[in-house]
């Protein structure tokens, strides 16, 4: 399936579901025909049951668009994963920034075993700082609704989309339109945005992002030059919550929550992936995160389709889940790995 990863809509949803998320390189494949939330940062993202499907997707769909200016004006090569034996000339980093506030002892307990698994199998394992990424996640909600301010505006009820009956004025038929085409979280959005970029806040606030932005960019420039070749993280905070837990936060604190691990790549514009790693002591899904040099899509694929065969995840079948099998989660456990 297609997604769009803005600040992780591809990699959490995989995460929680127990697929693979991959979030492509920002250029590497044509937004055009995706509906624009924030311009600079979004990605269609690709979901699938192994990361071998997902070089299959990708090869089908990246590559130069003439529709879309900001796609890469290189031809991309399709290619094949091969079969990695040998991890040992790999150097994977452990950002110590994603010990996040928040962060489970389940999915740290997995990080680290995860850690483990690259360390026996001969690869170097080394702990990194990026040290900008605890102000990336404020910085991201001041990019983020400022291009959603701008982008929400087209929607005004004259060109297409949703137009309200309001016929007293123009101005009232506007005002209607977005009251009734939009929600309340769509509206703050565009209101936060729309603040931000007030003659008199610009600097303040949407500028400083941008130059946060920069450092965020920078931090990764520095730790792949280094000579580390992959970083591995969290992909969420948790498993996935239950609706009764779900509903007592509003949702702008979960979805601050859900994206403070995976938006950082979107900052960056690095490829990023999703790889289910084992069930939590609820059944639930887990997946650990890795993130990539850009247009680096193959070592990245390449390294997840290793740990995906070191893990083996067990393949959730729809058809017992259509049956709502209530155990087709604790009797699939991975005797491997979780």
């Amino acid at each position: 399936a297609l997604g769009s990863d803005t600040g992780g809509s591809t990699r959490n949803p995989a995460a929680h579901c127990g697929v693979v998320g991959l979030k492509p390189t920002y250029g590497l494949i044509s937004r055009h025909g995706l509906i624009p939330l924030v311009n600079s940062m979004d990605v269609p993202g690709i979901l699938t049951r192994c990361v071998d499907d997902a070089a299959v997707l990708l090869g089908s769909l990246a590559g130069h668009d003439p529709k879309d200016s900001t796609t890469i004006q290189d031809d991309f090569k399709p290619f094949e994963l091969p079969n990695l034996t040998d991890v040992s000339k790999l150097s994977i980093g452990i950002p110590k920034e994603y010990h996040a506030p928040g962060l489970s002892s389940e999915i740290l307990a997995l990080w680290s075993k995860a850690a483990d698994l690259f360390k026996n199998a001969g690869a170097k394992v080394v702990e990194v700082s990026l040290p900008h990424t605890r102000y990336s996640i404020v910085c991201y909600h001041v990019l983020c609704t400022a291009e959603v301010a701008s982008n929400m505006a087209r929607f005004d009820g004259l060109e297409y989309g949703h137009r309200s009956d309001m016929k007293d004025s123009t101005e009232s038929m506007y005002a209607a339109t977005r009251r009734e085409g939009f929600n309340d979280v769509v509206r703050g959005r565009i209101l936060s945005g729309n603040y931000f970029l007030l003659k008199q806040n610009h600097e303040k606030y949407f500028v400083k992002a941008q130059k946060v932005r920069r450092l965020i960019a920078n931090d990764f420039v520095k730790v792949f030059r280094s000579g580390v070749d992959i970083l591995l993280t969290p992909t969420t905070l948790s498993d996935a919550a239950p609706y009764t837990e779900f509903i007592q936060e509003d949702n702008r604190t979960r979805s601050a929550q859900d994206d403070i691990l995976t938006q950082a790549a979107n900052m960056a514009g690095l490829p990023a992936i999703n790889v289910p790693t084992a069930l939590s002591e609820r059944g639930l899904p887990v997946g650990l995160q890795f993130i990539g040099r850009s247009f680096q899509e193959k070592q990245l694929l390449t390294v997840a389709k290793w740990f995906e065969k070191q893990v083996q995840f067990p393949v959730i079948q729809l058809e017992e889940v259509k049956r709502h099998d209530s155990g087709v989660f604790q009797h699939r456990k991975s005797a491997s790995f979780s």
